[in-house]
């Protein structure tokens, strides 16, 4: 029986060394790629980096808009004279995009930066940009990209202030003048209040009608009765001392009501009411 050749051990060595070589030529491609996707997420910060520089500069300028000097770095010692640099270099400040003094460009409508209602204030920021591989620049010009925002705001203008109304002085209230009473006729004395009364019909069914006649007397001579006040009960009053006969008609309630009659007469010397009589009213 013949013997089996023993199988070649150089086999598996040849195909690691074959992945290596493969790896290696496909690691540049790999670096490439995740460059150039690194590339295009900092091109897409810096714009945004430079948009918000100039817009928070714009909202500086609208509040002091001469507070800016072109080209001058911002130091502790310029941040008041020269707000507008200071606050848009801070927001550049630590990303992947470059702002200089010399990228920051301020300009007002009209000219001079007048604080007026209407008038605006315009920031323009320049960011400089380096790519990380050359890849891209076939499609930006090179690897040196310069982005530009300009970011416009009215000029903050606060309303003059108007003086305070004066108060009104208050007026003193007048004092009521009391009533004077009445002086006492002598050998005149209280009146005596009463009278009589009908209703009709008969059943207290309404409408029903009060007729009434006044038999007041008052004491004395010289003091004869002058007002006669009639209150019907219902709400309602009557002077004289022969007033019109008096209606009621149905109660509100839908029930059976009774009213009280009263009568108050007066004199030289005062005034006496009657006792209340009752006048019922059906539904």
């Amino acid at each position: 029986m013949p013997r089996l050749a023993p199988r070649p051990r150089f086999r598996r060595r040849h195909r690691s060394g074959q992945g290596l070589v493969e790896f290696a030529l496909i690691l540049p491609l790999m670096l490439t790629f995740f460059a150039t996707a690194l590339d295009l997420g900092r091109i897409a910060y810096a714009q945004v980096t430079v948009a918000n520089a100039a817009r928070e500069g714009a909202f500086q300028a609208a509040q002091t808009p001469t507070a800016f000097v072109a080209g001058q770095d911002c130091t502790d010692a310029t941040k008041t004279s020269n707000a507008v640099m200071c606050r848009t270099l801070l927001e550049s400040k630590g990303s992947a995009v470059t702002v200089s003094p010399a990228d920051v460009a301020l300009t007002c409508n009209p000219a001079g930066c007048a604080v007026a209602l209407g008038n605006t204030a315009s920031v323009t920021v320049t960011g400089h940009f380096r790519l990380l591989t050359p890849l891209l620049s076939s499609f930006f010009g090179g690897q040196d990209i310069t982005f530009k925002s300009t970011s416009t705001a009215q000029l903050e203008v606060l309303p003059t202030p108007t003086a305070p109304t004066p108060m009104p002085t208050p007026m003193p209230t007048p004092t009521p003048t009391p009533t004077p009473t009445p002086t006492p006729i002598p050998g005149c004395g209280l009146p005596s209040a009463g009278f009589t009364h009908s209703t009709s019909p008969a059943s207290d069914q309404s409408p029903v009608t009060l007729t009434v006649t006044d038999t007041s007397t008052s004491p004395g001579t010289g003091c004869a009765i002058n007002t006669w006040i009639w209150d019907w009960g219902d709400g309602t009053t009557s002077s004289g001392q022969s007033p019109s006969p008096h209606i009621y008609g149905r109660p509100a309630s839908g029930k059976t009501t009774t009213y009280l009659v009263t009568l108050t007469v007066a004199n030289g010397t005062g005034s006496n009411t009657s006792g209340a009589v009752t006048v019922k009213v059906k539904p």
